[in-house]
This record gives structure tokens, sequence and C-alpha cells, in this order.
């Protein structure tokens, strides 16, 4: 694979990895601070949309601008921060059931 090929798979991956966590955070984040879901209702009509449009700027800009300043990279850093990934995505999925089940029947 060419090197600019592995920059941007680099840069695509840490760009999903990064978004995840950010509609992870704002998520409980918004239902622990109103004010949160108050801002995100107030500029995109509904809190969901809001984490939508903000995850779809994050993302191209993050992939755009990690591919320009990432640094050599070869197979095998893509395969841990595939890893990482995986294990991001199977983290933040918990933390969410975790959270909405404690809000709806713990809380």
């Amino acid at each position: 694979m060419t090197n600019k090929k592995l920059k941007f798979l680099n840069a695509l991956i840490s760009s999903v990895t990064i978004t995840i966590i950010f509609i992870t955070t704002i998520t409980v984040a918004a239902d622990l601070y109103l004010p949160i879901k108050d801002w995100l209702k107030n500029i995109f009509s509904h809190h969901w949309i809001g984490k939508g449009v903000l995850s779809l700027v994050i993302f191209p800009v993050l992939t755009l601008t990690l591919t320009l300043i990432s640094q050599k990279t070869d197979e095998s850093k893509l395969t841990s921060k595939l890893s990482h990934l995986f294990w991001t995505s199977c983290l933040s999925s918990l933390i969410l059931i975790g959270f909405f089940f404690y809000e709806t029947y713990l809380k």
C-alpha cells in the first residue's frame, strides 16, 4: 500500500475513534447537564440532530487535518489503531448502555 493511502487510513481510523468518543461524551454530558442539551436543541432544533451535525462536521475536518499533518506510518500501526477503534467502540457502547440503564432503572 502506498504511503498516501496509509496516511489517509491512519487519519480515518483516528477520526472515527475521536468521533465515537465525542458522541459518547456529549450524549452523557447532555443528559447530566441540561444546558448542553438545551443548547443543542436551540441551535439544531433537536439534541439528536445537533449531535449528528456536530459529528458530521468533526469527522471530515479531523480526517483532513490528520491526513495533512500525519507522518509516515506502516501497516502494523494501522492494525494497532484498528484494535484501539474496536475497543473504543465496545467501551463506548458499554458506557452508553450502562448510563441509560442507570438513568432508567436506578435513578
